[in-house]
C-alpha cells in the first residue's frame, strides 16, 4: 500500500500530515491532466463523505459533493484518496482494516490477519487488505496464499501497488531454497517442482501486470528457462522464450534462449523451423559454448527430415571440432542411424507386431490392422486394395499378431478375431473363427509350406491341409503338448512348437506323433521367443528371466548338434528380455541377429560375428523396442514400437567399417 498523499504541492502535503489528528490511510493515484481525484472523508462523529478533491490550504480542504463545493477543516478528518469509486470500501470494511493496521503496530499479526479477512468479507475488492494479508502470508512462508493475495491486488488495482519487489523476493527465495542435490527421490522432486512453479507464478505476475518494469527483460528469460529446464513444460517454455527473444533481443540471455528454442521446436516436431533457428544461431553466435550441440541438433534434424547426406556431413563436422565425449558419441550415433531407412507413413499404427515378405511386397501387421507395402529398391508405397479388404472384414479393425503369405494367399492371425484369410487372385477376404474349428480367437504365429498351414494359439496348435482344409487340433489334453504356444517352425519332416515356458515339442509329420525335446546347453526356465528355419538349420531365440539373459540356439533339422549362443547378459528391464530375434535367407551364409540395442551379422558356419555391431536409430526414434523381424534378399526388416526399420548388408558393412 502506498501511504502518501497526492496533493498540489509538497508544502501543503507536509502541513496536512502535521495537522491531521486521526490515523490516515490512503491509496493515492497521481492526478493526470483532465482526470479527477476522488477523496473519502471520514469524520470524527462516524459520518463519511465521498467527493471530488478540489484542493487544500494550510488549514482547510475542499471537495465537490452533489454538485456543491464543501469546505472542511483539516483537523479532525481522515482522508483517503482514490482514482476510481469502484474500489471504495464501505465504513465497516475500512474500520476492520484500520484496526488491523493498529494490531500490526502492536505486534499482533495473527489477530490483525483476522481483521483484514473481516474487511474482505465485508468488501472483497479491498486491495489494501489483500496486500496486507499477502505480506503476512509471505512472512509466514505460506507462499501459495501470499501469491493468491498479491494476484488479487494486481487484478483489482495493480497501477497503485508496486508488487514487483515482493514478487521478485518470493521467486528468488523459493529457488534459493531448492536443494538440487536432494531432488533424486520422488518426494524431494515433487517439492522442488512445487517451488519452481511458485517462482514462475511470481515472475509471471510481474510480466503480466508490470510490463514496463526494468526487471522484465531478465525475468522474461528466467521464466522461460524455469519452464523448460525445471518444469519440463516445453510448450509454455517455448512460448515464453519466443516472447522474450522477440521483445528483448539484446539481452545477455538471448544466446541461450535461441539455442533452447531450436531444440524445443525439434522436440515438438517443428523440424523446418528448428533447423532455421539453429542455422541462424550458429551464424549469430559462431563462438558460442553451445555451437557443437547446435551442429549436432542440425544433424539429427536432417536425419529426421530424410536428408541423410546433410546429416552425415554435419555429424562429421561435429566429430572434427568437438572434444566432448558425449557429443562425439551422439555424432557417431547419427552416422550409424543414417544407415537405416525409417518408415512410419502409410501405417495404421507405428507399433509393428508382424511382418511377412512375399517377394513383391511387405505385409505389416499393427494393433489397428494390416498394410501392404511395395518395397522396390529403398522405396515405400502403400498398396491399399487387399489390405483394405482384410481390415474391413472384421470390426473393430484386427489386432494383427501373425502373417503368412505366398503367391496366392495371405493368412492373418489376430489377437481378437481369429484368422482372416485373403485370396489374392479373387480379392476376397473371409474371417475364420471358433465356429470354423479354431480352438481360440488369439492366433500367435502362422507358418505354412506347400501342403499345410499351422496356427499357434493359447489353446494349442491347429494343423490344416491347404487342399482339403481338414483340421487337426493338438493340445495338452489330447497330445500332451503345451496349450500356450507362441511360435512354430516347419521343416520337410517335422513341426517344432515353442511355448512361453521352456517346453519344445516336435511333431513327426510322417507318423503323426509328438515328442518332447530337451537340449543340452539350455538351462531350465528358458523361454522360447521365436523359431525360424534357415537352410538346414533351425534357429530359435530364447530368454531366461532368472539369469537376466537372452540368446539363440541352432540345431540341425533332425534335432542333432545343438549349439547355444548367448547374446545379452545382465538385462535389468524385464520387458527387454524377449527383445531377441534371429532370421536369415536360405542361400546366404549369414544371419541377422537383432537384440534390444543393436543388430549384428552372424556367420553360423564359423560361429563368428561381423564386428562391430550397429545400433538402432534411437537418436531419432527414442525408446523403441523390437517386436518382429523378416529378411528379404540382402536386407532385414525390423518391426518396432516406433515404426519399421530397414538396413541392407552392404550399408551395414560400410557404416561399421
Amino acid at each position: 500500500m502506498k501511504n502518501f498523499y497526492t496533493l498540489f504541492s509538497l508544502t501543503t502535503l507536509v502541513l496536512i500530515l502535521v495537522l491531521f489528528t486521526s490515523t490516515v490511510y490512503c491509496d493515492i493515484v497521481p492526478i493526470l491532466p483532465g482526470s479527477e481525484q476522488y477523496v473519502i472523508v471520514d469524520m470524527e462523529n462516524g459520518d463519511r463523505l465521498t467527493g471530488i478533491w478540489r484542493g487544500a490550504t494550510d488549514t482547510h480542504f475542499e471537495i465537490e459533493y452533489n454538485a456543491q463545493v464543501l469546505r472542511f477543516p483539516l483537523e479532525g478528518h481522515t482522508l483517503t484518496f482514490i482514482s476510481t469509486l469502484e474500489n471504495v470500501p464501505d465504513r465497516t470494511a475500512a474500520k476492520h482494516y484500520r484496526n488491523g493496521l493498529d494490531l500490526l503496530d502492536l505486534e499482533s499479526p495473527e489477530i490483525a490477519k483476522r481483521k483484514f479477512e473481516a474487511a474482505l468479507e465485508e468488501f472483497p475488492k479491498f486491495a489494501d487488505a489483500h496486500f496486507q494479508l499477502g505480506l503476512l502470508y509471505k512472512i509466514n512462508g505460506d507462499i501459495d496464499k501470499a501469491l493468491a493475495r498479491f494476484r488479487s491486488v494486481a487484478l483489482i488495482d495493480a497501477e497503485n501497488f508496486d508488487l514487483v519487489p515482493q514478487l521478485q523476493e518470493i521467486g528468488n527465495n523459493v529457488i534459493a531454497t531448492i536443494d538440487t542435490d536432494a531432488v533424486a527421490t520422488t518426494d524431494d522432486n515433487a517439492v522442488a517442482m512445487e517451488k519452481y512453479a511458485q517462482a514462475i507464478d511470481a515472475f509471471q505476475l510481474i510480466l503480466k501486470y508490470y510490463p514496463e518494469h526494468e526487471a522484465v527483460p531478465t525475468l522474461s528469460y528466467q521464466t522461460g528457462f524455469l519452464l523448460v529446464e525445471n518444469l519440463n513444460d516445453k510448450v509454455a517454455g517455448l512460448e515464453s522464450l519466443k516472447n522474450a527473444t522477440d521483445q528483448f533481443p539484446t539481452a545477455p540471455e538471448h544466446e541461450k534462449a535461441i539455442y533452447i528454442i531450436g531444440g524445443l521446436q525439434a522436440e515438438i516436431g517443428e523440424l523446418e523451423s528448428a533447423l532455421n533457428i539453429l542455422i541462424n544461431f550458429i551464424r549469430i553466435y559462431p563462438n558460442s559454448v553451445w555451437v557443437d550441440e547446435a551442429y549436432l541438433k542440425q544433424a539429427i534434424i536432417y536425419l529426421q527430415l530424410g536428408d541423410k547426406a546433410n546429416a552425415v556431413n554435419t555429424a562429421n563436422l561435429v566429430l572434427q571440432n568437438t572434444d566432448d565425449p558425449t557429443i562425439t558419441e551422439q555424432a557417431n550415433d547419427v552416422l550409424q542411424a543414417s544407415a537405416w531407412n525409417i518408415f512410419t507413413k502409410d501405417l495404421l499404427d507405428t507399433s509393428i507386431q508382424a511382418i511377412a515378405v512375399d517377394g513383391t511386397s511387405l505385409w505389416v501387421g499393427t494393433p489397428k490392422g494390416i498394410a501392404q507395402i511395395k518395397t522396390s529398391g529403398n522405396g515405400w508405397k502403400a498398396i491399399e486394395t487387399d489390405a483394405w479388404l482384410i481390415n474391413k472384414s472384421v470390426q473393430p479393425a484386427p489386432d494383427v499378431r501373425a502373417i503368412a503369405v505366398n503367391e496366392s494367399e495371405v493368412w492373418v492371425g489376430t489377437r481378437n478375431h481369429g484368422i482372416i484369410y485373403l485370396n489374392k487372385e479373387k480379392h476376397e477376404a473371409k474371417n475364420i473363427t471358433i465356429a470354423d474349428g479354431l480352438p481360440s480367437m488369439w492366433i500367435r504365429d502362422i507358418k505354412m509350406d506347400n501342403e499345410e498351414i499351422w496356427f499357434a494359439t493359447d489353446a494349442g496348435v491347429v494343423r490344416q491341409n491347404l487342399k482339403t482344409e481338414m483340421q487337426n487340433h493338438y493340445n495338452q489334453e489330447n497330445n500332451y503338448i503345451p496349450n500356450d504356444v507362441h511360435s512354430i517352425a516347419l521343416t520337410p519332416d517335422t513341426v517344432w512348437v515353442g511355448t512361453s515356458g521352456d517346453d519344445i515339442a516336435i511333431f513327426d509329420r510322417e507318423i503323426g506323433s509328438w515328442n518332447r525335446q530337451n537340449f543340452i546347453g539350455l538351462e531350465a526356465k528358458t523361454q522360447i521367443v521365436r523359431f525360424d528355419v534357415v537352410g538346414d538349420k533351425i534357429f530359435f531365440s530364447w530368454y531366461n528371466e532368472e539369469n537376466k539373459e537372452n540368446g539363440f540356439f541352432q540345431v540341425n533339422l533332425d534335432g542333432s548338434n545343438g549349439k547355444d549362443s548367448p547374446v545379452s547378459e545382465g538385462i535389468e528391464v524385464e520387458t527387454e528380455l524377449d527383445d531377441i530375434l534371429v532370421t536369415g535367407i536360405v542361400d546366404k551364409k549369414y544371419l541377422w541377429v537383432a537384440a534390444n540395442d543393436y543388430v549384428a551379422i552372424y556367420f553360423p558356419d564359423i560361429d563368428e560375428y561381423q564386428e562391430p555391431t550397429i545400433g538402432y536409430p534411437k537418436i531419432v526414434l527414442d525408446d523403441l523396442s523390437i517386436q518382429c523381424i523378416a529378411a528379404d534378399k540382402n536386407r532385414v526388416w525390423i518391426g518396432t514400437t516406433k515404426g519399421m526399420l530397414m538396413i541392407d548388408a552392404q550399408k551395414f558393412r560400410q557404416t561399421t567399417e
